[in-house]
């Protein structure tokens, strides 16, 4: 499916530089507004309403008519992938803000044509809508980067892409920009993965918008090791001479340490029972391809 969204967040983002050339963005401008700014906001407006509406088409959404891109879409998109968490850091070395981290999907203002809590963007938006000549300053250089900050992880989402990193497990070649001139995002690094326990995450997996995996074919077949390394290590272990000593006075099952196998055998040959039974299985690591991912919270 051709991406007809991303060339007009891009034509937004141009727009938002150009603006960063006439005016020195830090924390004393960001009150700043203007009717280019209003424009610009509301440009962003129409394509979150657009681009949230068929993401929520796309992943599940129920309605199939009469969609409210903030009541419905958003409304589904937000617990779905938790998106009050994601963060996008501002990254143009045209912008000297103090706050470099934008959250755009919390719900942090209280609307001044409802009065419930809404997106800061929202209020932006429905106030330059509904009354632009008494909002003039809802559209200013705080509200823009809070809407595009919206619109990119929206349009990231929409685009959906993998981005193979071979060898890298640290993402050390990841984009992290992601195409973006503006904007940046987290990477979650690659810590592990193990069976039955699954991937493993850093406290900040939330936060970031992409993280490492293993591509699917490495994940089979690291699987695939992993069930030979238990299958092995339970035909050597039936077989060690200091395990058939212990099943003549001991029942396996009332054992209650931390490591069954270390405790049996000591140190020694712990070390060469394990280096024989995963021998095969690091050199399947070693080979192992990793990927990044938009973070759809499948884990």
């Amino acid at each position: 499916m051709s991406n007809i969204y991303w060339p007009v967040y891009k034509n937004l983002e141009r727009g938002v530089l150009d603006l960063s050339y006439s005016i020195h963005i830090d924390d004393n401008q960001l009150n700043v507004y203007s009717s280019q700014i209003s424009d610009l906001i509301l440009r962003a407006s129409a394509e979150i309403e657009s681009i949230s509406k068929e993401l929520y088409k796309q992943n599940g959404g129920t309605k199939t008519t009469n969609i409210k891109y903030d009541t419905d879409a958003l409304a589904h998109l937000i617990p779905l992938w938790r998106l009050e968490s994601k963060i996008v850091l501002i990254s143009s070395s045209n912008c000297f803000q103090t706050n470099k981290e934008l959250t755009p999907f919390i719900q942090n203002e209280i609307s001044t044509i409802h009065g419930k809590q809404t997106y800061s963007w929202n209020n932006s938006y429905q106030n330059l809508k509904h009354d632009r000549a008494n909002s003039l300053g809802f559209g200013s250089i705080k509200y823009l980067f809070d809407i595009m900050s919206a619109l990119f992880i929206l349009n990231l989402y929409y685009k959906n892409e993998n981005v193979l990193l071979y060898d890298d497990a640290d993402g050390l070649n990841f984009p992290i920009n992601v195409g973006s001139d503006l904007f940046s995002i987290k990477l979650h690094k690659w810590v592990g993965h193990s069976q039955p326990l699954g991937y493993h995450k850093h406290n900040d997996f939330d936060d970031c918008l992409y993280y490492i995996r293993y591509t699917d074919s490495s994940f089979q077949e690291v699987t695939t090791a992993m069930e030979k390394v238990n299958k092995n290590a339970k035909i050597l272990l039936a077989e060690h001479p200091k395990y058939i000593e212990y099943l003549a006075t001991n029942d396996p099952n009332a054992y209650q340490g931390n490591n069954f196998i270390y405790d049996l055998l000591g140190v020694d040959e712990y070390v060469n029972f394990m280096m024989e039974i995963n021998k095969d299985y690091i050199e399947v690591l070693k080979k192992a391809k990793y990927e990044a991912v938009i973070n759809k919270q499948d884990f």
